[in-house]
């Protein structure tokens, strides 16, 4: 009985740590790249950024994601060579909290002086 207890607490342990994945489905009217490269990332509290490479016309591309839904699809009409982003390291970069903005004002002030 102790045994069944144990086991019991543990597959209730494991259900409630389970992680879903969720897939973004784009409506069929929006135009969202179907081959693309991954240039860049970034986020608010609220949002966050892809850019990404269309190969099928070489543009670079906004993706914006609210939540887990894909909210706008930005072409920003600047075409770009694919061959300069292939196999590059890419470091994602968030918006900056009040107290790094207000920290980077000093410093910049500073440096004026």
């Amino acid at each position: 009985m102790r045994q069944l207890f144990f086991i019991v607490l543990l597959a209730i342990f494991a259900c409630s740590c389970a992680i879903t994945q969720t897939t973004v489905t784009p409506p069929p009217n929006v135009n969202v790249p179907k081959h693309a490269v991954f240039i860049s990332q970034s986020g608010t509290q609220n949002y966050l950024m892809q850019t990404v490479l269309d190969l099928k016309n070489n543009e670079m591309v906004v993706l914006s994601y609210n939540f887990n839904y894909l909210s706008t699809v930005i072409r920003t009409g600047i075409y770009l060579n694919p061959d300069d982003y292939k196999g590059v390291h890419i470091i994602g970069t968030d918006a900056p909290f009040k107290e790094e903005v207000e920290e980077n004002k000093t410093e910049t002030s500073e440096e004026n002086k």
